[in-house]
C-alpha cells in the first residue's frame, strides 16, 4: 500500500487505484465500509493479462479498513510477550481439546440450533470426551487380561453416544444381551 497515491501494488507490479467508497449490510443489518479499488489499464499485453479477470473485467480489491486496523491491533497483542505467553498456553490447553473431539470423536459440528441447545449438546460431547479420559485412566490401572473386555465396554458405550441417531437405543445394542 502506498499512502501517498492511495493505491496498492501486486506482486506483478501492477498498480489498483482508489475507485469508491460505499457501505455494505450484512443479513444481521450491520453496515460495514469498503474501499475499492481497481487495477489501471495497460497498454502492454504482460501488464494487461495481470489487470483483468478471466471473464475480461477489471480486476479489483475491496478494503474494509475497520476490519484491517482490528487485524494490526490483534498482531501486535499477539507478537507481544503477555500476548505469546497466553497464546502458548491456549496451544496446549484448548487446541488439543478440539482437535481430538473432530479428530478422535469425529464432532465436527452442532446438530441442533439456539444457544441453550447447543450448550446442552457441547456439555454433552464434552462430558464423553472426559469420560474417555477417565476409562483410559481406569484401563491403564487394570491388569493386561481385563483391558479386552474393558476396551469393548467403552467402545460399545461410546458407539452409543455418537453414532446413534435414534433416542432409544435397546440394551441389547449396548451389552449384547437382553436385560
Amino acid at each position: 500500500y502506498d499512502n501517498a497515491t492511495d493505491s496498492f501494488t501486486d506482486q506483478h507490479h501492477i498498480q489498483f487505484s482508489f475507485k469508491q467508497v460505499y457501505n455494505r449490510t450484512d443479513k444481521y443489518g450491520f453496515q460495514r465500509t469498503i474501499r475499492k479499488y481497481e487495477a489501471n489499464q495497460y497498454d502492454d499485453p504482460e501488464g494487461y493479462h495481470y489487470s483483468i479477470t478471466e471473464r475480461g473485467n477489471q480486476r479489483s480489491i475491496q478494503i474494509n479498513p475497520h476490519w484491517e486496523m482490528e487485524k494490526r491491533l490483534i498482531r501486535v497483542k499477539l507478537s507481544s510477550k503477555t500476548g505469546a505467553s497466553i497464546y502458548a498456553k491456549r496451544k496446549i490447553e484448548v487446541e488439543p481439546v478440539f482437535g481430538n473431539l473432530k479428530a478422535n470423536l469425529a464432532f465436527k459440528r452442532l446438530s441442533v440450533r439456539g444457544l441453550e441447545k447447543a450448550k446442552n449438546e457441547l456439555g454433552i460431547i464434552l462430558m464423553a470426551g472426559n469420560l474417555k479420559k477417565m476409562m483410559k485412566i481406569i484401563l491403564s490401572s487394570r491388569q493386561q487380561s481385563q483391558k479386552s473386555s474393558w476396551k469393548n465396554l467403552v467402545n460399545k458405550f461410546f458407539q452409543l453416544l455418537f453414532y446413534s441417531e435414534v433416542s432409544f437405543v435397546p440394551a441389547t445394542f449396548v451389552c449384547g444381551k437382553s436385560i
